[in-house]
C-alpha cells in the first residue's frame, strides 16, 4: 500500500529531472550537480521507487530495418464496463498506454505491434472481443515528432543542465554534429531490452545474470543501442506528486506541407509531451501535461497563435491514466507494476 501523504519535495523532483537527462548516471556524477551526497541521492531514489512515485524504464521496439506499427485506438464501451475493459487492455503487452478520457470515447489506448497483420489480429480477435467493447476507431501513427521520454520537469537551473549534459554556451550556439545512424534491436538484444523495462538503472552484473550474457557483452550491446537510439530510457514521476497532474490529448488538422513546422512549434511549448502525425479523420495529435484543467483552454489558445494553419478538431482530458510506457499506474499516477512490452508475441484472443 502506498502512503496517503507523499514525502516528495523539490529535491526529489530535481533528482528526477536530472535522471530524465542522464538516466544511468552514477550517484557520484549526480551529486555535485545537485549539491547532495551520492548516498543521500541513492536513498531518495530508493524511497521514491519503492513507493511507485518515480521510475526509469527502457523501451526498444525497432527490430532490423522495421519500425513497429503504432496506433491510437479509441474504444467505446457499454455502460458500466469501461473499468473492466481498461483492466483487460492494461494487461496486454501490445498496449503501451491506456487512459479513461472525457469526450466521444471511453478509453484511449496506444498500441504497438510488429506489423499491420498483427495489428489486425490484435484489434479483431482481442480488443473487439473483450466483453463490453462496443466499437473501436484506430488512427495509425505515421510519424513521431516528439516521444514521451523527451518531456522534462523544470527543476534544474540552466547551469545544472549544462553541467549534467556536458553542454556549454558556445557548443549550444553552433550546429550540432550529426549523430550515429539509428541502430535497431536484434533478436539477441531482445532479452536485454525487456530486462530494462521495469528498471533501466539495473547494474550490468544484474542484467548479465538475468540474460545469461557476459558483462562485457551487456556493456557492448547497451553502448551500441544507446548510441544508435535503438533503446530509449524514460524517467517518469507520478502525476500526483510531479506538479503536472493533468493529461490532455488534442486532435487537429494540419496542411501536409506544414506538418514539420507545426510539429516544431508545438514541441516548443513547455506543456507538450508528445506530438505525432496520424492517419484517419485528423492528421495531427498532441498530448500535454498541465498544472490544472483550466490551463487546457490557455494551452489550446497558445497552439492556435503559434500554429495558424492548424485547426483543433477535438480534445479530451484523461480521467485516469491506467498505463503509460508499459507501466500500470494507480489513480494518483504511481506505478503499480510493469507489463513487459513484448510486442512480438502473438496477441491473446479474448475469452
Amino acid at each position: 500500500m502506498h502512503a496517503a501523504i507523499s514525502a516528495v519535495d523539490d529535491t526529489d523532483r530535481a533528482l528526477v529531472h536530472a535522471l530524465q537527462l542522464a538516466p544511468r548516471a552514477s550517484w557520484e556524477r549526480l551529486g555535485p550537480v545537485l549539491g547532495a551526497r551520492p548516498d543521500t541521492l541513492a536513498r531518495r531514489w530508493e524511497r521514491m521507487t519503492g513507493a511507485g512515485e518515480a521510475w526509469i524504464s527502457g523501451l526498444g521496439l525497432r527490430t532490423g530495418n522495421q519500425s513497429p506499427c503504432m496506433a491510437w485506438v479509441e474504444v467505446t464501451c457499454a455502460a458500466g464496463t469501461a473499468p473492466a475493459v481498461g483492466a483487460a487492455l492494461v494487461g496486454d503487452p501490445h498496449t503501451l498506454g491506456v487512459q479513461h478520457t472525457t469526450g466521444a470515447r471511453d478509453l484511449l489506448a496506444f498500441v504497438a505491434v510488429p506489423n499491420l497483420h498483427t495489428l489486425y489480429r490484435y484489434l479483431s480477435f482481442r480488443v473487439q472481443r473483450i466483453p463490453g467493447v462496443g466499437a473501436t476507431r484506430s488512427s495509425m501513427v505515421t510519424a513521431v515528432h516528439s516521444a514521451p521520454d523527451r518531456w522534462r520537469l523544470d527543476q534544474l537551473t540552466p547551469l545544472q543542465i549544462d553541467l549534467l549534459t556536458g553542454r556549454t554556451r558556445r557548443s549550444t550556439s553552433s550546429a550540432a554534429p550529426a549523430g550515429p545512424a539509428p541502430t535497431s534491436m536484434t533478436e539477441e538484444d531482445r532479452p536485454l531490452v525487456l530486462a530494462l523495462a521495469s528498471d533501466a538503472r539495473r547494474s550490468v552484473a544484474s542484467l548479465a545474470r538475468e540474460t545469461g550474457m557476459s558483462e562485457s557483452t551487456v556493456r557492448r550491446r547497451l553502448g551500441r543501442l544507446e548510441a544508435g537510439q535503438g533503446l530509449r530510457y524514460s524517467c517518469a514521476m507520478a502525476s500526483g506528486v510531479s506538479g503536472w497532474p493533468v493529461s490532455a490529448t488534442l486532435w487537429a488538422e494540419v496542411p501536409e506541407h506544414e506538418v514539420a513546422d507545426c510539429a516544431a512549434a508545438a514541441i516548443g511549448l513547455r506543456e507538450t509531451r508528445t506530438c505525432m502525425s496520424v492517419s484517419g479523420p485528423w492528421n495531427f495529435m498532441i498530448s500535454a501535461r498541465l498544472h490544472t484543467i483550466a490551463e487546457l483552454s490557455r494551452y489550446t489558445s497558445d497552439l492556435s497563435r503559434r500554429l495558424p494553419a492548424m485547426r483543433v478538431t477535438d480534445s479530451a482530458v484523461a480521467l485516469h491514466v491506467r498505463k503509460s510506457e508499459a507501466q500500470e499506474l494507480d489513480q494518483e499516477g504511481r506505478r503499480v507494476r510493469t507489463v513487459l512490452p513484448d510486442i512480438w508475441t502473438e496477441p491473446t484472443r479474448a475469452a
